[in-house]
C-alpha cells in the first residue's frame, strides 16, 4: 500500500496502480472529468501509462455547470 493525496484527502491505495485503475478503485462514477498528478494534467490517452507513486498529489476535477 502507498499513501497519496486525492483532492486534498490522504488515501491508502494499492501499489503500482495507473490512473484508470485508481479511478475504479476510488469508485468514481462521473464521466468526463480531468485528472492532474502533481499539478500536471494527464490526457485521457495517458491514463493507462501513468503510474501513481507514493506521495503523489492527485486532483480529480468534475465539470461544473453554471453561467
Amino acid at each position: 500500500m502507498i499513501r497519496v493525496s486525492v483532492n486534498g484527502e490522504i488515501k491508502e491505495i494499492e501499489k503500482d496502480l495507473n490512473i484508470t485503475q485508481l479511478i475504479k478503485a476510488l469508485e468514481y462514477k462521473t464521466k468526463g472529468f480531468a485528472v492532474a498528478v502533481n499539478t500536471t494534467f494527464v490526457s485521457l490517452a495517458s491514463y493507462e501509462m501513468t503510474k501513481i507513486r507514493e506521495g503523489d498529489t492527485i486532483d480529480i476535477l468534475a465539470p461544473v455547470q453554471g453561467g
